[in-house]
């Protein structure tokens, strides 16, 4: 990491910490300073909001401004970034490159993947302030506001070693931003690491065994699966701290998490659109960097919806990155902002976020044994193929997937096809399930009932689990 922006990130840090000690109106004049300069620097530099906003005066309130979707911006996806050096055709050729995991897309900016809770492959790109922002931000409000006494000393006995299992063979958000930590600042990411969350259970447990970490992070159910290795005895870890996000925990799952690790589990929040916006606090409530990113809870027309009452969707605007502005976003989650403060005293606001509900998959090897699949492992091998917009993987047996596809519309539907199949096989194969059926599912692709959104991994079983 360079020293200008080494001195960024301190910045950052300190700027976020005299925020959340400086009260409700110190957050609030940083988000109108900050969302003024983000709209005028997108109607001078970006083409897209240029010609959205043509008709609007100079100075207007934020709900004036029209809201933006992700099949939006990706159809305009050259018009509507700030440096026209940024293309589709070349950051969709840097992402297919696994090997430039964590490295910069033009030397200067980071570049990822993600389908998030529409199911639609979305395409991100962040400038280095807006990394340095988000390190910023973990630092302060995800790191330090956690550290008792004790946890350091948790910590700092275990040699500080983080362990983060996500989704890899890709440019994930999460993935992507431990290798870009670890490359621009190997003290303190050398004590990182990534585990693949698409690896068997047991190889994954054998080598957190190994790993040892002060610190696990994952997704819910990746947490959920581990836990109950912890409980069985094949996993012996002592984490003093254990953090999650990128799926809704349910509370069944977050008892057995603590039971499991002995201790409390933070929350975070965040998305390829804007890597990490909220972080738990001691107390339970979930904070939103609202200096940095504003939510929006509202309802199916955009319309605001009131404090206490869960939201259709939610729009996001972030207030850091500048080469892909993203002001009134159609995030698609649900999400509540909750009334009153906060018993740990800060001024950030608190919501509940729904999240995605996708489900474990337990499916039998040929000799009956049970093997569970993480369904954010399973959505990643199908999303990485080329050609596939928005797609759903529904389980209909012990042995048999069902995959719903749509494609974009260059691509060839039965190649698409092929290529989702071969990945779906090596990946089942490596996972001791080669008698596994992967069907092709000829329906559209079908909204949760009540939500209204897409889910992309379930089963139709009458639950996932066998027990």
């Amino acid at each position: 990491m360079t020293a200008i922006n080494r001195l960024k990130l301190l910045g950052y840090a300190a700027d976020a910490w005299r925020a959340s000690h400086g009260g409700p109106a110190a957050v609030a004049a940083r988000q109108r300073a900050r969302l003024a300069e983000l709209v005028r620097f997108a109607r001078g530099r970006s083409p897209l909001y240029r010609e959205r906003y043509r008709h609007l005066p100079a100075e207007i309130d934020l709900r004036a401004l029209p809201p933006v979707t992700k099949r939006e911006l990706m159809a305009d996806f050259d018009r509507w970034g700030t440096d026209p050096a940024v293309t589709r055709a070349g950051v969709e050729a840097f992402l297919a490159d696994e090997r430039l995991v964590g490295r910069q897309y033009l030397g200067r900016y980071v570049a990822w993947t993600s389908s998030g809770i529409s199911g639609e492959r979305g395409v991100f790109v962040q400038d280095a302030d807006a990394v340095a922002l988000y390190g910023a931000l973990t630092l302060v409000r995800g790191l330090v506001a956690w550290m008792t006494p004790r946890r350091l000393w948790g910590m700092l006995r275990l040699g500080d070693r983080v362990a983060n299992v996500v989704a890899t063979g890709g440019h994930y958000v999460s993935a992507s931003m431990m290798e870009v930590a670890r490359r621009n600042r190997p003290w303190p990411f050398d004590r990182v690491r990534v585990f693949s969350a698409m690896r068997p259970l047991p190889a994954l447990v054998q080598e957190l065994n190994e790993f040892q970490p002060a610190e696990l992070i994952g997704y819910p159910t990746a947490l959920t699966l581990l836990a109950g290795e912890q409980l069985a005895g094949r996993l012996a870890i002592r984490p003093a701290l254990v953090g999650y996000g990128g799926e809704w925990l349910a509370p069944a799952a977050r008892r057995r998490i603590i039971a499991a690790f002995g201790g409390p589990v933070r929350e975070n929040y965040g998305a390829s659109e804007c890597a990490r916006f909220a972080w738990g606090c001691l107390r339970g409530g979930l904070h939103v960097s609202a200096d940095w990113a504003i939510l929006e809870p509202v309802d199916e027309a955009y319309r605001p919806v009131p404090a206490g009452e869960a939201s259709y969707t939610v729009l996001l605007t972030n207030l850091a990155n500048r080469v892909q502005p993203l002001i009134r976003y159609d995030l698609g989650d649900s999400v509540t902002l909750l009334p009153g403060g906060c018993a740990c005293g800060s001024p950030l606001p608190r919501v509940r976020v729904e999240g995605r509900r996708d489900e474990i998959v337990y499916l039998e090897t040929p000799s009956g044994e049970v093997v569970p699949l993480l369904p954010l492992a399973l959505a990643s091998v199908v999303e990485e193929a080329a050609g596939v917009q928005r797609y759903q993987v529904v389980q209909t047996g012990p042995r048999t997937l069902r995959v719903r596809l749509e494609t974009t519309a260059e691509a060839d539907g039965e190649q698409v096809w092929a290529a989702v199949t071969h990945r779906l096989g090596e990946y089942l194969d490596a996972h001791g399930l080669p008698m596994v059926r992967v069907e092709r599912g000829a329906e559209a692709l079908a909204r949760h009932p009540l939500s209204g959104k897409f889910r992309q991994v379930w089963a139709e079983l009458g639950g996932g689990s066998p027990a």
